[in-house]
């Protein structure tokens, strides 16, 4: 695997249109894993989110959008900080999602372009979530709980 550049004070990880099918950070050491807030990953061949993301403690943005993903990892709660999640354009539906997402502290979700035919209830019962986009999916209703989200600023659909 090659090695990246140096990474003194980096926030922001772009690691797009490479053509990963995996990656591993753990030659990171653990300061510089805490320094990466933002990682974008879209536009790869990943299947999978790798274990090797969730131990990035400081994460408040991760963008794995354009890929083959079926499932997210429980490991993602671990990510304790992510504010922003994208994972639009994957294989994702109502059933790959840990049941505890809802305790993520998530302010913006976006799932476009996926393979949803409900909104799942843990979506419904984050209490931090602002922003949710579903469009492309193949959402039959809205269901009467997406009340629920007293924070929400903006809901696509």
């Amino acid at each position: 695997m090659a090695r990246f550049p140096s990474m003194d004070d980096c926030a922001v990880l772009h690691l797009s249109r490479l053509q990963l099918d995996d990656l591993n950070l753990d030659h990171l050491t653990d300061s510089k894993r805490q320094q990466i807030q933002q990682l974008h990953l879209t536009n790869n061949r990943l299947s999978f989110l790798p274990t090797s993301v969730c131990f990035l403690s400081n994460l408040e943005y991760l963008d794995i959008s354009n890929n083959t993903l079926m499932v997210i990892p429980d490991d993602i709660m671990r990510l304790t900080n992510l504010k922003t999640f994208v994972a639009k354009n994957n294989f994702l539906d109502e059933s790959s999602f840990p049941k505890e997402f809802e305790r993520l502290p998530v302010e913006n979700l976006n799932l476009s372009g996926n393979r949803f035919d409900d909104i799942p209830m843990q979506f419904l019962r984050m209490t931090t979530l602002q922003s949710l986009s579903l469009g492309g999916n193949r959402l039959k209703n809205i269901p009467a709980e997406i009340e629920n989200l007293t924070r929400y600023e903006f809901v696509d659909s």
